[in-house]
């Protein structure tokens, strides 16, 4: 059995998506929660009982405050979840670097900063674990959106790299790499409910991943039940893509 009786997990992009799914499940399972995420927003969908502040998560100041007001609201941090990322999506010859640089700072800076900053924290708990995010792109061409492809690539790469940094102080680092998930985002750029069932029909499970089937593969991974697991990347997309 999973559980997260007395965990305490911070959640960056918690607002939408597949983390706010993870804030809701984790709602349901005993943990304490402090969700961060840009928009102010977010603070009217999380679950009530949750810790929230406002961060932008690719700004290391901000998210070194986040990190010490939810150390102070829940005692202290034993789990990491980062779920932020997305793509402009255009032609390679209109994209000039500094809109290269900036998907790679919302992408893969973001990550970057939010580990290393919660390092020492989660050394503090003994055990502990993080949980990054990519996407099935990392690994198959998107000639639409190269920037994202390389920024998700380095994820995996980086992810795999601190885990082997962070093992020494107890904390496992994995990564889940989601394909098409049924978000409202999802579904605009796939022009509404048409383009959405051709996307389900090419699915071999003939289904769409939801955010909540991507959540709890991140929970499972920050939870002991995968205590033995890191430097590891799933993928979450109903057998569209395997690795």
């Amino acid at each position: 059995m999973i559980s997260f009786n007395g965990r305490k997990i911070v959640i960056i992009g918690g607002g939408m998506g597949i983390g706010l799914a993870a804030a809701e499940l984790l709602d349901g399972m005993g943990a304490a929660i402090f969700v961060a995420d840009k928009d102010r927003a977010s603070a009217a969908r999380i679950p009530p009982t949750s810790g929230f502040a406002a961060c932008d998560a690719t700004k290391p100041q901000e998210v070194e405050a986040m990190l010490l007001s939810a150390e102070s609201a829940m005692g202290e941090i034993d789990g990491l979840f980062i779920t932020v990322g997305g793509a402009t999506v255009g032609p390679l010859a209109e994209m000039d670097l500094p809109q290269w640089d900036r998907e790679m700072s919302f992408n893969l800076d973001s990550v970057y900063i939010a580990c290393r900053a919660a390092l020492p924290f989660l050394a503090k708990a003994g055990r502990s674990a993080i949980v990054t995010t990519s996407s099935g792109y990392a690994i198959m061409p998107g000639t639409d959106r190269v920037a994202y492809t390389a920024a998700k690539a380095g994820v995996i790469a980086f992810s795999r790299s601190l885990s082997m940094v962070a093992a020494s102080q107890g904390t496992r680092v994995n990564c889940i790499a989601p394909g098409p998930t049924d978000t409202p985002r999802f579904r605009a750029m796939n022009g509404g409910e048409e383009g959405v069932e051709k996307v389900r029909q090419s699915m071999p499970l003939g289904s769409i991943p939801t955010p909540a089937d991507c959540a709890r593969l991140a929970l499972f991974l920050l939870s002991d039940a995968a205590g033995q697991i890191t430097g590891q990347t799933v993928h979450v997309n109903g057998g569209l893509l395997t690795p």
